[in-house]
Formats: C-alpha cells, structure tokens, sequence
C-alpha cells in the first residue's frame, strides 16, 4: 500500500463504501494491574480483504484536508463500537484520536457533544486525544472548545509528546488530563542512560502538571518494570497486546487479564512529592511577603496528601496508621508555622520547627521503610511480573 498512489476519490469511496474500522489497543493500569482503558486506531479494510495501517493513509488525509470526512464519518462507528464495549465492561474509558483540521470545524465539538449524547453513552468513557504540536497550535477559541469537552465529562489526552516542543509554561495552561509519551522516546529509552533521564523527566513533568502519565510503545518486560518502578500511572504496547478488531478486543477483555503489580513505583513518587512538599513549607517561611504561600494547605486535599493516602493503603494496617497519623500531624504544625509567617510570630516559628522537621523525618523514614518492605517483596516474586 506504501507504494500506492492514493486520490481523493479513493478516501471518497472507502468513506462511501465504510471500508475504515477501529481496532481497539488495550491500555493497562500499573496501579491496578487491571485493563482500564484502550485506544480506537482506525485501519483501512479494503474490497479484497488488506489491511491497510493508518500509516498508510492518514498523512495523506491529513495533507488534503480529507481527515474531517474521515473523523466525520467514524465518530458513529467509534460510538457504536463503544456500546457494545461498556456492555462487557463498564470500566473501560476508550480514545478517539483527533485532528488539528478536525478542531478547526467551528461545528465539530457541538456536533461531538451532540451525537454523544444521543447515543446515551456516559461522556466519562470517551476520551479525545491530540497530538502535542496539534494542542500547541489552538486558538483561544478552540482552547473554549476542548474546556466545553472537558466541562461535560470528556477526559483529554495530549499525544505523541516528545515529538513537538512543549514546554512546561505551555502545557500548564492546557485542560488536558493525561500525558501519552510518544513511542519513540519509550522504545529507545533502554538504549542510554540519557534516554532513561528523558521518560524520567516525561514522567515526572506529567506528575507537576497533575497529568495522568501513560508511556506508549512498551513492548519488553525490562521497560514494563522500568515504568513501573518511576511511579508511570499507564502502560500502552505490544508488551499487554497489539492492537485488536472490536469482537477479539472484547474477548481480551472478557478474559480479565491480570498484571502482578509493585507499588514500589508510587511509594516512590510520594516520597519524592512528600520532601517537595516539606521543603516548599520551608522556604514559604523565608520569603519576604508574609502572606505568600508557595504549598496547598490541606493535608487531605492537597496532591501530596492524596498521594500518599492512596499509597500508604498497600501496605500493613500498622505502617499504615503510623503513616497517616504522622503524616496529618506535619501538616497541623505547618498550618501552625505558616500562620505565624502571616502575623509575623518568629518566636513561634522557631518554637516549633524542630517539631516540624522531626515530625517530617518520621514521615520519611516510614515511606521509605514502605518502599523497602514493597521492593523486596517485589523481587522475592518472579522474575516476570506478568501473571
């Protein structure tokens, strides 16, 4: 098909004659072990029965503007395709991938929104996903567009990132959900040691922007357990399946695979948020405004306090309590501390920050002991982590 020289006329007709399908990749959870989500990747199944990848075709669509007939024409399939999904599974969220010439359509998110909701599907399990340099390039008035899918449910993903130019300041203002680091970054990252300090960054940047992670392109055991261990949240590749036709995608599903999971992985990411956390208390108590808080407050509502509560839930009942006993404690004296800044009780502060840190060093200390007891389990197991 490579060598083909496609016309209009041919995407027309393959549109005309509903010749484009979805085959579903499944996507797995590293804090569950569970398949929570997959992605809809269009193919071509022509008259005499090839299979054309979207490789082969899409670029081309793309270049001619003919991806909008496309998209146009497959948002009904996806939702059709969807149904029958959910009524196996509940859980799972599906994507829809997204052009940049589909968001240029001033019609294309009502008439989204539209057949979504008449199709009586749950706007939660439908995610839209857009390329990083397509997402970079919205215009304030498609920005409102993709906060009116957000608005009604819709989780967002930006695609294939590592591939354009975004930065932090860029991504920050953008009301995605979830980041999916491009396979290329993935698949080479075994390769150097430079390739493995790049996904860390991916990761940890999607963790700042509170961003859902998913690494794409996983296809070795030693790759799974890499992500696993740096707290990724989602794992996308031939390593859990290649992608499948809607009836064998339910069949996969059906059959409840399962991952044997660490949580090493997410200890670790609340240490790391944890000391951030800890050392942001304490530079908010030098700074010059008495007033500027630099931390959320709330140890139950804020990202770190969540975290850790999520996490400290795998280990035993009495690491568990001591953890979040300390953990609630440190934020009590902090509230304390900060609110001495504010009236500019420095005798106060200095009174209690011993109490501050030590109490933090228990902290510490227990997520390491919970990351020590969950790695050494982990490695006791089998060499293959896979079930």
């Amino acid at each position: 098909m490579t060598d083909y020289k496609l016309t209009p006329e041919d995407i027309s007709s393959a549109i005309k004659n509903d010749e484009f399908l979805f085959f579903y990749q499944p996507i797995l959870s590293l804090e569950t072990g569970k398949i929570d989500s997959a992605e809809a990747l269009i193919r071509w199944k022509k008259d005499n029965g090839e299979l054309v990848q979207a490789s082969d075709f899409i670029p081309y669509a793309e270049q001619t503007g003919l991806i909008t007939e496309i998209t146009k024409a497959m948002i009904p399939r996806f939702l059709e395709d969807l149904k029958k999904i959910i009524q196996e599974d509940n859980t799972i969220v599906t994507s829809l991938n997204v052009s940049s010439k589909d968001m240029l359509q001033k019609e294309f998110v009502p008439t989204l929104l539209k057949l979504i909701n008449d199709s009586g599907i749950d706007y939660s399990k439908i995610k839209i996903e857009l390329t990083e340099s397509s997402a970079l390039t919205l215009s304030i008035e498609r920005l409102l567009d993709i906060a009116e899918l957000k608005a009604h449910g819709i989780e967002l993903a930006i695609d294939d990132f590592g591939t354009g130019h975004a930065t932090f300041e860029k991504l920050k203002n953008l009301p995605f959900n979830t980041l999916k680091i491009d396979q290329t970054m993935t698949s080479q990252a075994m390769s150097t040691p430079d390739g493995l300090t790049l996904l860390d960054h991916s990761i940890n940047l999607a963790h700042q922007l509170k961003m859902t992670s998913v690494a794409e392109g996983v296809e070795t055991d030693s790759l799974f357990k890499y992500l696993m261990g740096i707290g990724c949240e989602h794992i996308q590749g031939y390593y859990i399946s290649k992608p499948l036709d809607l009836s064998s995608f339910i069949e996969f599903i059906n059959n409840k695979p399962d991952w044997n999971i660490m949580q090493h992985g997410q200890v670790y990411r609340a240490i790391i948020d944890f000391v951030d956390w800890e050392r942001k208390i304490y530079s908010s108590l030098y700074l010059e405004s008495e007033n500027m808080r630099i931390v959320e407050f709330e140890a139950d509502n804020s990202p770190v306090g969540m975290f850790v509560f999520e996490v400290s839930k795998t280990v035993d009942v009495e690491l568990y309590h001591k953890l979040t006993t300390s953990y609630k404690k440190s934020h009590e004296v902090a509230k304390i501390l900060l609110n001495a800044k504010s009236s500019g009780d420095q005798n106060l502060i200095k009174k209690l920050l011993p109490a501050f840190f030590e109490t933090c060093g228990t902290v510490s200390a227990l997520l390491q002991n919970a990351y020590s007891k969950e790695c050494q389990n982990g490695l006791l197991r089998h060499t293959s982590f896979r079930k």
